[in-house]
């Protein structure tokens, strides 16, 4: 594997291109955010209830309606509590479970490419074989790096520029987690401006269905993959041998 140096692209060219992935794949689009989002709410408050922070909470819901001061100083106070750190560590791993559905959308976009026909068990190729182990041990890694990076200014948006291109990396090319932080730090040097410009517009267009009656979000919000796999195309080249 290694880079290519393609003629800059303009950023309506890669606009362009990450639409019509889009728009091409809405009913996926759709079936991905109506499962992952199932999931992740069904998890949330299994492992909310499971580690006793709902008997917690709602002991003290009269004081949302009487005293929200006195409300959110039970709520510090649950948030100190060990079980709290327990649910905490149990998100990471409900994220880390459900994430491997976003490697989905880099198996279809490339169907299309390739002119192949496209199923909904393709949404499930992260969850296949090793991949499932590699990508759940890459999303538990950067959920807990984010967690702490997060809390450290904008670190936390340096992180996720850092591991931007990580997933088809380790999808198509088969590096591991280093090797694609790697790749994708080269991949940013090529065009840095563009790549954040736009990331930058996928961002606001991904989060802008929550305005078209909230229930739009569940059509937008997988436009970050299209953009990405976009990118990927322009700035890497699949080879045989890695470069490193």
């Amino acid at each position: 594997m290694e880079k290519k140096y393609p003629q800059k692209v303009s950023i309506q060219e890669i606009l362009k291109t990450a639409f019509t992935y889009w728009n091409s794949t809405l009913f996926y689009q759709l079936s991905f955010s109506l499962l992952y989002f199932s999931l992740f709410f069904l998890g949330y408050f299994y492992l909310f209830k499971y580690f006793g922070l709902w008997d917690q909470v709602s002991q003290y819901s009269e004081l949302i309606k009487t005293d929200i001061p006195a409300f959110n100083k039970k709520m510090e106070e649950v948030s100190k509590l060990p079980q709290t750190q327990g649910f905490l560590l149990g998100i990471f791993f409900l994220f880390a479970l459900l994430n491997p559905l976003n490697v989905g959308f880099y198996k279809i976009y490339r169907k299309i490419d390739l002119k192949e026909k496209v199923g909904l068990n393709d949404l499930f190729a992260g969850y296949l074989g090793f991949d499932f182990l590699k990508f759940f041990g890459f999303y538990l890694f950067w959920m807990i790096v984010f967690s702490y990076a997060n809390s450290l200014l904008l670190l936390g948006v340096v992180w996720i520029i850092l591991t931007l291109f990580s997933i088809p990396l380790m999808f198509f090319m088969n590096v591991n987690t280093i090797e694609g932080i790697k790749l994708t730090f080269r991949g940013l040097r090529q065009d840095f401006t563009t790549i954040l410009i736009s990331v930058a517009i996928a961002v606001l267009f991904s989060l802008s269905g929550i305005l078209l009656f909230g229930f739009g979000f569940l059509f937008t919000f997988p436009f970050w993959h299209a953009m990405i796999y976009t990118l990927y195309q322009q700035f890497f080249k699949e080879n045989e041998e890695k470069v490193l």
